[in-house]
């Protein structure tokens, strides 16, 4: 009969081991993706530079997606810097926004995939 008090050698080093690696995979896609967001909003500001503004094919959005890159790269190293918290409520916020920030991450890019391709 098991209380769940007993702790086994070994089980929280291998949960705090897998949460370590789902955070080093997250933040290096996070990441990648957020530096390729900055490079389509220069390339879109690149683009519309030297249209007319009344241009049909004027693209626009391009500082929106720039800031939401910058504050997205600017999330990681916050959620890195609260990772290091010992409080087990802090780690597990931090782990549920992390595991949030890949989702959104992952239907933002999915959305402008769609986009650029549709035209």
């Amino acid at each position: 009969m098991s209380t769940g008090l007993i702790r086994h050698p070994g089980t929280e080093a291998g949960r705090s081991t897998g949460r370590l690696v789902f955070a080093i995979v997250e933040s290096a896609v996070t990441s990648v993706l957020s530096v390729c967001w900055l490079m389509l909003a220069l390339a879109m500001y690149m683009e519309s530079y030297d249209l007319d503004p009344s241009a049909p094919g004027q693209p626009r959005g391009h500082a929106r997606l720039a800031w939401l890159a910058v504050g997205s790269l600017a999330s990681v190293g916050i959620t890195w810097l609260l990772g290091i918290a010992r409080k087990p409520g802090v780690r597990m916020v931090v782990d549920g926004l992390i595991a949030l920030r890949l989702l959104a991450v992952a239907v933002i890019t999915v959305i402008l995939a769609v986009d650029l391709l549709n035209g």
